[in-house]
């Protein structure tokens, strides 16, 4: 939970610097860009790490296999349940956020050809 905040306000602050730079030229979805990538990214990390956790050949028990999902996941309680669900979520989170991002360069699309 702390690191979904921590990137949130580092994602706010980075949009606000853009907004700032950019004035007029300004648009939401260039800056949730980054936030849509970095959520992959994420993904991806989680999903490597719950692989390699469900697999019972690939290591001698359960453990950690990058530094992002330790970031996420953290020390405590592990289990290839509790990697399973951080797993889910974030490829919710990331489908969510690149409809979000599609759907607001569809509507700037749409909105210039008109």
């Amino acid at each position: 939970m702390a690191f979904s905040i921590v990137i949130f306000f580092v994602w706010a602050v980075y949009a606000l610097i853009m907004k700032k730079s950019l004035k007029e030229k300004f648009r939401l979805f260039d800056p949730l860009l980054s936030l849509v990538i970095l959520s992959l990214i994420v993904s991806l990390s989680l999903g490597t790490n719950y692989v390699a956790a469900a697999v019972p050949s690939l290591n001698d028990g359960i453990g950690i296999h990058n530094f992002m999902a330790y970031w996420i996941i953290g020390e405590d309680n592990w289990s290839i349940g509790l990697f399973e669900k951080y797993f889910e979520y974030s490829l919710a989170l990331s489908f969510f956020l690149l409809i979000v991002y599609s759907g607001l360069k569809l509507l700037k699309a749409n909105g210039s050809s008109s």
